[in-house]
């Protein structure tokens, strides 16, 4: 029995043909209605294959992306450095170039420094200067920069020296004002401004005035700019005026200094 039913199963695709070829039409129809059947099929097989292949194209292009996106912005983080270094490399030089033109109407030898450190006490005002006895800094030297005076040399070491700064309050100048001649002395008090101290009842000094050092009894020779005026009123003693002075250096900003060796011809 078992083998008939092998027989039928061999029979059934032979007669198959054989009508097949006898009505061509008949192969026909089911051709078409085979391929109308499975055409979604392929159709969908195919869609399938293509979406793989984009997907997969697009997934290899983001992840290419990725890792020259950190390449990127590794390079970019690189080249902000070095614009940064370049600008404050620029702006050094300026103010070396500015610290030069200002040095050499100087009648007198000067010695540059960078300002490496300052004391951290709130009311006083020092700083350290990379230069020392080595590099021929001494005691009381005069400190200045191009706006003005800075303040003078207070300590020496091999190769570094502290410098007292106009506002400390242990700083004193003798002064002068440009217009109404009137002479005081400049005293820090810990801020950002300066007082005139001595002047005379009488002193004709107006508010905006500026005022340089007078040159009499000082280290500090005569002419070098300390600031403006810019209040007046009566001293506590009641004997003098006292003024209230901007400087016209920026103390908070120092980054090079010139210091004069010996002081220039009065």
């Amino acid at each position: 029995m078992r083998r008939w039913r092998t027989y039928y199963f061999l029979a059934v695709p032979v007669i198959a043909l054989i009508v097949f070829f006898q009505y061509p039409r008949l192969n026909e129809t089911v051709h078409s209605v085979f391929s109308t059947l499975t055409r979604p099929a392929f159709v969908l097989g195919s869609s399938l294959r293509d979406g793989f292949y984009t997907v997969r194209y697009q997934s290899g292009n983001f992840l290419d992306a990725v890792g020259k996106q950190k390449e990127y912005l590794a390079r970019i983080q690189e080249l902000e450095g070095q614009l940064i270094r370049f600008h404050e490399m620029d702006r050094e030089n300026q103010r070396l170039k500015k610290l030069l033109n200002f040095s050499l109407p100087l009648a007198t030898h000067t010695i540059g420094a960078r300002v490496i450190g300052e004391d951290v006490t709130p009311w006083k005002k020092v700083v350290l200067l990379d230069k020392g006895s080595r590099s021929n800094l001494k005691k009381d030297m005069v400190v200045v920069v191009p706006e003005g005076l800075v303040g003078r040399i207070l300590e020496v070491e091999p190769y570094t020296a502290y410098a007292i700064l106009l506002p400390d309050p242990d700083s004193r100048v003798s002064a002068l004002t440009a217009t109404s001649r009137a002479q005081g002395i400049i005293a820090g008090i810990g801020t950002d401004k300066l007082q005139m101290k001595y002047l005379a009842l009488d002193a004709e000094v107006a508010i905006g005035e500026d005022v340089t050092t007078s040159g009499v009894g000082s280290i500090f020779q005569k002419g070098l700019q300390i600031g403006k005026i810019e209040a007046i009123e009566r001293d506590s003693d009641g004997m003098h005026l006292l003024a209230l002075v901007k400087p016209s250096v920026s103390f908070s900003k120092l980054e090079e200094v010139l210091c004069l060796v010996s002081s220039p011809q009065k």
